[in-house]
């Protein structure tokens, strides 16, 4: 069994809805200190709030753009987190041999679900960093699903 697909389509409106939120949050909280003269605390909390609750969301929220190639010879994942400062282009290539597990980490709905790969390197376990699914389609992640329990099947 072989899956192979990429998000591009779903990483667009999802980069642009998170990076409209984050600036329009960061907005209020300008405005509200360029143009109110008398602070109101319970404001002033609830516009921080809402800042590190959009931040939050857009960098530990999983989205990212994924290319994957999952194959019974090889699993090759490409992606990049979606949050603009610090993206880094990343990649995992591994032998089907040298891997030890492989499963798809819920979340809360869509947000933080995630594909964690653990492997065998030079006789010691290494877990990868996980790859953020969240801006997948449900039909990407059945794919990934279909694809675990058939390298399950096989191991």
């Amino acid at each position: 069994m072989t899956v192979k697909f990429n998000n591009k389509k779903q990483v667009s409106p999802w980069g642009l809805f998170l990076s409209f939120l984050f600036m329009v949050s960061l907005g209020l909280l300008g405005s509200y200190y360029i143009f109110l003269e008398t602070r109101i605390q319970t404001i002033e909390v609830g516009l921080w709030l809402f800042f590190l609750a959009c931040s939050i969301l857009f960098y530990f929220g999983g989205f990212y753009y994924v290319d994957m190639d999952l194959s019974l010879q090889k699993v090759d994942v490409k992606y990049y987190r979606l949050f603009p400062f610090g993206r880094q282009y990343k990649r995992i290539l591994l032998p089907v041999d040298k891997i030890k597990s492989i499963k798809v980490g819920k979340g809360l709905g869509l947000i933080g679900r995630r594909f964690i790969l653990s492997g065998v390197v030079k006789g010691k376990l290494a877990l990868y960093p996980s790859v953020g699914l969240a801006a997948c389609s449900s039909k990407q992640v059945k794919e990934i699903n279909a694809f675990i329990t058939e390298f399950n099947r096989n191991k």
